[in-house]
């Protein structure tokens, strides 16, 4: 039923009322996250305090080249809309206020950067010569397609049989006194949840130093744990001196499931092994074909050939 006075209300207050009322089915690292964006970028709008029911495409539209032209990426300024949109969504849904059409900015997609074979062998053989804590990680990424987070939470207990068991993730936020500390949450989704087997040669390198079961996978004498910033900070010296360019820690993701391919996993085993919900997710984003794999490919035709 419409409540007329809700018409009254600014798009701020309705988006603290939308987040107040998802809060407990959100994960605290997404609440955190639309928390900043209606603090950092809708609060800061032209008509962030106007009454939500005047709000038109006209100003989301000049809202959002504002925003292009202060630098954000098209994918960042789609995220703000998305937002907004989930915004006006929950003002049509509790009081009936209509929503005006909201129109996403185009998002050029950028070629993804994996790592050319020749690139992954000189990035391992310096991990390998100096095999310490961080470099061990890198290395577990790289055969296992774990992400960031989940590499960081992995404690020892989560290691056994040969095989790793993603069931958490680490994150850096802000508690209730808006002060940061690292906090360890459920995976991205609940298809994150997953076993993953590793290759032998990893499995002997992890059990060579297998340390109590209580502690951290990446903990040390000196560190209790290894956060995703320092896992960062560290990755970005590898990547300088193996002279390697345009390359984040998520490269390493993209690189193990490219590799996959070219080795010949299924789409299906590659897909729970990323932990996707489905395979499009796996085929569309994570797997890069290399001009080696093409020509290969390629070359099966010769076959028919006349």
């Amino acid at each position: 039923m419409k409540i007329a006075t809700k018409t009254k209300t600014n798009l701020v207050e309705m988006g603290k009322e939308w987040l107040f009322f998802n809060k407990n089915s959100l994960k605290n690292s997404t609440l955190q996250t639309y928390e900043y964006i209606l603090d950092k970028h809708i609060a800061l709008s032209p008509f962030s305090y106007c009454s939500i029911g005047k709000i038109t495409s006209e100003d989301i539209v000049g809202f959002s080249e504002n925003l292009l032209s202060s630098n954000l990426s098209p994918k960042t300024v789609n995220t703000i809309l998305l937002e907004i949109n989930s915004i006006f969504k929950f003002a049509k849904t509790m009081y009936g206020i209509n929503p005006p059409y909201i129109k996403y900015v185009r998002d050029i997609k950028c070629e993804t950067r994996v790592l050319t074979v020749s690139e992954q062998e000189r990035f391992e053989r310096y991990a390998r010569s100096d095999l310490n804590n961080y470099n061990l990680g890198v290395l577990f990424a790289l055969y296992t397609g774990v992400r960031i987070g989940e590499l960081c939470a992995l404690r020892w207990e989560d290691i056994s049989d040969g095989a790793v068991r993603i069931n958490k993730t680490m994150h850096r936020l802000r508690d209730e006194n808006g002060k940061s500390r690292v906090m360890i949450d459920n995976p991205k989704t609940p298809s994150s949840n997953r076993t993953i087997p590793l290759p032998d040669f990893l499995s002997r390198i992890v059990e060579s130093r297998r340390d109590s079961d209580g502690s951290y996978f990446l903990a040390s004498e000196n560190v209790k744990m290894v956060e995703p910033r320092l896992m960062q900070k560290h990755f970005g010296k590898i990547t300088e001196l193996c002279a390697l360019d345009g390359v984040t820690f998520h490269t390493l993701r993209h690189t193990f499931a490219t590799r996959c391919i070219e080795c010949g996993f299924d789409a299906k085993t590659l897909s729970e092994i990323l932990g996707h919900s489905d395979v499009k997710t796996t085929l569309n984003r994570y797997v890069h074909c290399s001009l080696e794999l093409k020509r290969n490919s390629m070359n099966l035709l010769e076959r028919l050939a006349v």
